[in-house]
């Protein structure tokens, strides 16, 4: 009867040790996966355009996450509507639980930012970055799901109609400096420059063959008395009492 009570006992508590087991794995599973993909929800001021489901969330240039969930709700209190952006993001966690990677950043002061939508498929993303007064932030929550600080203001994005814009503007700047008189009175300056190039060059044509001519018979004379030297060396190289008694 005595070993009946041992067995049963021992039953129990490999089924409490079971229960304990399977408790244990049920919670750190669901540690795990709320470590790995952790949603915050952010609110934005400024413009939304180019935000959509999928869009990257970025930190130092690395995607962190993406946008989960976008909605349009009521804000009772300002009685205004409010658009509030879920985000996901992608959290490698220990088990230690010291600190948060997502509330670390949030510590140092770093806030969500919309970038310009891209050119070519006009999808915008989410920036960290740092903020230009960082204070200590208190965090709170929206639907259960905690806030994260932004920086509520979205910088002017070049769409093309501003491309085309600041194209037609540049050909009326350049339209108006050609019609300037600056550049009228350069013209005319250039051509009067040209007219006096023209003459010139026809001066030049008209007295160059007239210095060509003196070039040449200065060129013959100096020839010749080149050639009589010459014949003056050899002579009283052959003859030198020459000097004495002159030419015979």
């Amino acid at each position: 009867m005595q070993q009946d009570r041992f067995y049963v006992l021992v039953g129990f508590l490999g089924a409490g040790a079971l229960c304990l087991l399977l408790l244990g794995s049920v919670f750190f599973y669901t540690e795990h996966k709320r470590a790995q993909a952790q949603t915050f929800v952010m609110f934005f001021n400024g413009s939304l355009k180019g935000l959509v489901i999928n869009s990257p969330v970025t930190y130092l240039g690395v995607k962190i996450g993406e946008v989960n969930f976008i909605e349009l709700t009521e804000d009772k209190k300002r009685n205004k509507v409010r658009i509030p952006i879920y985000v996901r993001f992608f959290v490698n966690r220990n088990y230690s639980f010291s600190q948060d990677p997502v509330h670390l950043l949030i510590n140092d002061g770093y806030v969500a930012n919309i970038s310009k939508p891209n050119l070519l498929t006009g999808v915008a993303e989410i920036e960290l970055i740092p903020s230009d007064s960082p204070r200590q932030f208190k965090q709170t929550y929206y639907q259960d799901y905690p806030i994260f600080p932004t920086y509520n203001k979205v910088e002017p994005y070049t769409s093309m109609e501003d491309v085309f814009e600041t194209a037609k503007k540049t050909l009326e700047d350049i339209s108006e400096l050609v019609r300037s008189k600056e550049i009228k009175n350069t013209l005319e300056s250039l051509q009067k420059m040209s007219g006096s190039l023209d003459i010139l060059v026809s001066s030049l044509n008209q007295n160059v063959p007239g210095v060509v001519t003196s070039l040449n018979q200065s060129l013959k004379q100096i020839t010749a008395a080149a050639y009589s030297t010459q014949n003056l060396t050899d002579y009283l190289s052959r003859y030198p009492e020459s000097l004495l008694r002159g030419k015979q």
